[in-house]
């Protein structure tokens, strides 16, 4: 598929089958997040691909009621920021007002959404969750923090997303 393919094919997927997702298959989109650009290429992510049906179950649970049809999903993927470096991350994002790991983390997660369209599964960006009660059951790291959740899985065959509006290109888009 033609990236343009893949961009116009994509949407958020809210019901997945319950097919598991192949190993190999995640392995392949986490190699598409860490081939992703990162300010000054410190690549301050790190990812959790939550597959144990016990474990997903709770984690599930840590996104609330308005998320409830994740718990259809065979994976998430818990995306992690780590502000490792002291220049790019302690000194440059407060005096520029840009949180670079942030914007490394939506890059890096971005791949992964197109790489798994690629592959024939779906994808929704989780952005509402207890990250507190969700660090605490992935057993992660204080200085790890989750950015956003990807369920990951194939669609269920009953299921068709909403069509979405998108702005036309000229509301966008202004040339100088």
């Amino acid at each position: 598929m033609q990236v343009e393919e893949v961009i116009k094919k994509r949407k958020s997927i809210r019901k997945y089958s319950a097919k598991p997702v192949e190993k190999e298959k995640i392995i392949k989109i986490a190699e598409a997040a860490r081939l992703s650009p990162s300010a000054s290429n410190k690549q301050p992510w790190r990812f959790v691909a939550i597959t144990d049906k016990e474990l997903l179950e709770k984690a599930a649970g840590s996104l609330g009621a308005i998320n409830s049809w994740a718990r259809t999903a065979p994976c998430i993927i818990a995306g992690c920021s780590v502000k490792k470096d002291i220049i790019t991350h302690w000194i440059a994002e407060p005096l520029s007002g840009v949180r670079y790991h942030i914007l490394d983390m939506g890059i890096a997660m971005e791949h992964m959404v197109l790489q798994a369209e690629e592959l024939g599964l779906s994808t929704c960006w989780v952005g509402w969750f207890d990250e507190r009660k969700l660090k605490k059951l992935l057993n992660l790291p204080l200085n790890w923090r989750i950015a956003s959740l990807l369920t990951l899985g194939y669609r269920a065959e009953n299921y068709e997303p909403k069509a979405t509006k998108r702005l036309p290109l000229d509301r966008i888009l202004v040339f100088r």
